[in-house]
Order: structure tokens, then C-alpha cells, then sequence
């Protein structure tokens, strides 16, 4: 028992390094930077002239993003690793919804490259300047503003609640966390449900509200960072 115990520790502590020392400052460096520096809301002329200037931090934060991706799915691995002898069923449901999100982000990624193709006239010189501006900036919205946040999130919130059940029903965190997690989980999905339903003005009130559903999961991983997984009972799932 003291050597699974220690066996999970490291592997939670792993999984939560991976967050914050790897896919927290990718994230950062892809959203506050290159993104604030490129992207220019309702502006296609300026943010066309953006990317076309900064052409290789653009094709920088498309590496970057998947491979900070591909390293989020590795973490999720790592707590499926942990979380399977607690309950197989909802470890999978936890797993199997972050690799549904894999075949999207890399779709999106396709459309960020693409749009800087269109720029570049290589996929259609056809199109006037203007119309490539506008099929650019089109392009790169999506996985932001458009379908692409509404799936992330969705997704997300989706890995959230079972991951969240695992927590409180282990006892290898204090159970607060998890039901923070289910709430953060819920919060995602509500999120997405409606930015679909509303896409008015007055879902930015209840979207400042969802905004604070992400705290359990940040508890969590730091707790899994700094305390490890703690010695609990663990009631058996099959």
C-alpha cells in the first residue's frame, strides 16, 4: 500500500508539473503575446497586415499549441494512470473526453495555417486583397471566437465532472476540490450550452459568473503538485 501510495504521488505530482511548468506558460505565451499581438477584434486589414509581419512567431504559436496539447492529453493520461483503481468507468469517461478534442484542435490549427496561406496567395489567387482579408481573419476567429472555444470548452467541462467524482469519491484530495471540479466542469458545459443559445449582449453577465467555475481546477492540480496524492481508503469500482 505505501508503495502504491508513493507510486500515485509522483505521478500526480508529474501530472501537475506537466500543467504548470509546461502548458500554462505555452498557453501564456500563445494567448498573451502572439495572439494580442496578431489578432485585432473587428480590424481584418490590420490583423492581416499583422500576421503577414510576424509570420514566424505565427507559425511558432501553431507548434507551440499543439504541442502544448499533445502534453495536456499526456497529463490526462498520467491521473487515468492514478484515478483507474478508484473507478475504470468514470477514469475512461474522463480520458475518452480529451481525446475527442484532439481531432478539433488540430482542425483548427489547419485553419490558422490556412488563413496565412490565403494571405500568401497560395491556395487561391483568385481572391482580391480584401477578400483575403477577410477569408484570413475568418479563419483565424473560429477557433477562438468561434466553434472552436464553444468545443474546447465544452470538452473540458466534460473531463471536469468525472474528473472531479474521482477526486471526491479517492479521498486523495480534500473533497471540497472535487466538488469544485464538478461545479467547474458544469460551468464549462453551461458556458458553451450558452454562448449558443443567447450570442447576445446579456450572456456576458452570466459568462462573468462561469468565468469563476475554473478555481476548483487549479486547486486541484496545485494540490496534486505540492501535497501529492494522500493515503486514503480506496473503494474498488469494477
Amino acid at each position: 500500500m505505501e508503495t502504491t501510495l508513493t507510486s500515485n504521488s509522483r505521478t500526480a505530482r508529474l501530472a501537475a508539473s506537466l500543467f504548470f511548468f509546461v502548458c500554462v506558460p505555452l498557453s501564456l505565451w500563445e494567448t498573451n503575446y502572439v495572439h494580442s499581438k496578431i489578432f485585432v477584434p473587428q480590424d481584418p486589414v490590420t490583423t492581416a497586415a499583422n500576421l503577414l509581419s510576424n509570420e514566424f512567431i505565427f507559425r511558432a504559436s501553431i507548434v507551440t499549441h499543439l504541442a502544448g496539447f499533445l502534453i495536456f492529453v499526456m497529463m490526462v493520461l498520467l491521473f487515468y494512470r492514478v484515478f483507474r483503481p478508484v473507478d475504470k468507468h468514470l477514469s475512461r469517461l474522463m480520458l475518452v473526453s480529451i481525446l475527442a478534442q484532439v481531432p478539433v484542435v488540430f482542425v483548427f490549427e489547419v485553419f490558422n495555417f490556412t488563413a496565412l496561406m490565403i494571405l500568401k496567395s497560395e491556395p487561391r489567387s483568385t481572391f482580391d486583397v480584401a477578400q483575403q482579408q477577410e477569408a484570413a481573419y475568418f479563419l483565424m476567429r473560429m477557433p477562438r471566437y468561434g466553434t472552436g472555444a464553444g468545443m474546447g470548452k465544452l470538452f473540458l467541462g466534460l473531463c471536469f465532472i468525472p474528473f472531479g467524482m474521482l477526486v471526491f469519491r479517492s479521498g486523495f484530495a480534500p473533497r471540497i476540490i472535487g466538488i469544485l471540479l464538478i461545479i467547474g466542469g458544469v460551468g464549462y458545459v453551461a458556458d458553451c450550452c450558452i454562448s449558443i443559445l443567447l450570442q447576445r449582449a446579456d450572456y456576458v453577465m452570466v459568462r462573468s459568473f462561469l468565468m469563476y467555475t475554473t478555481v476548483g481546477y487549479a486547486l486541484a492540480l496545485l494540490w496534486f503538485l505540492v501535497k501529492g496524492v494522500r493515503e486514503q481508503k480506496v473503494v474498488v469500482r469494477q
